[in-house]
């Protein structure tokens, strides 16, 4: 499996990466929250730009993401624009996110974009082949907010992720079980011993997913997200917390 390397941050293989969104709804909040995260130190930041007010606006959006860069220094940024259908704050029609991705990907101030699976074939392979000619590195992803899915399955949508060419695959499921959770870890470990070329990203949000986000690294997990001023997704650990119980591992 190859490890990326992103800036200083090398993903994949030893301890889990901990990522921290940021989610201000305007650039004055937006700014503030960049310089308190960046003060934390965490390995990487991602812009949640479906939380910002004005993300229909191409023009302020590109804006934004060029005063992040410069807000979180040397660490490794992931622009994320959330479909709703996937946890996304605000609706936004597929094609209008694609181009809003291409964008950041083309304005040399993100280090990693995020795409959902769904977004179709076409779409995530037009992310990919741009992304590579700049340099930014790809994540792949999927969220199911409602169930997880049978582990034969869930190991299917990360092949098919890694099929398309991410630099990374990601996925989020929602447990009703500990047996749901089980799984997902379950799915990680498989995956990760038979298929995976990258780097893997999984988790299993809610309270009751909660030890995925602790101990996911122990079955192949790569990078966990960890919350600072709020969460982005049910189950995130506060980061102060979260390097704590790292230390014991």
């Amino acid at each position: 499996m190859k490890v990326v390397q992103v800036r200083d941050c090398t993903i994949g293989g030893g301890r889990a990466k901990i990522c921290v969104p940021l989610t201000g709804g305007t650039l004055p909040g937006l700014l503030a929250e960049a310089r308190e995260v960046a003060a934390l130190q965490p390995d990487l930041v991602e812009w949640r730009a479906d939380f910002f007010q004005a993300v229909h606006d191409c023009r302020q959006v590109l804006a934004v993401l060029r005063r992040l860069r410069a807000a979180v220094g040397n660490l490794p940024l992931i622009f994320t624009c959330r479909d709703q259908q996937e946890g996304g704050l605000q609706e936004m029609a597929t094609a209008a996110r694609v181009e809003l991705l291409l964008a950041a990907v083309e304005s040399g101030d993100t280090d990693l974009v995020d795409i959902e699976l769904l977004s179709g074939k076409d779409n995530v392979r037009d992310v990919v082949d741009l992304a590579r000619k700049h340099g930014v590195h790809v994540i792949v992803s999927c969220h199911d907010f409602v169930k997880t899915p049978p582990v034969e399955e869930m190991v299917g949508i990360l092949r098919r992720e890694q099929d398309l060419g991410a630099d990374l695959v990601k996925l989020a499921v929602m447990p009703g079980t500990s047996r749901d959770v089980l799984h997902l870890l379950e799915t990680t470990l498989l995956f990760k011993e038979k298929y995976a070329q990258v780097p893997v990203i999984t988790m299993a949000m809610s309270g009751l997913g909660l030890i995925s986000r602790l101990a996911g690294a122990a079955f192949g997990s790569d990078i966990t997200f960890a919350s600072c001023r709020r969460q982005s997704a049910p189950g995130q650990v506060p980061l102060e917390l979260l390097r704590e119980i790292q230390l014991l591992t």
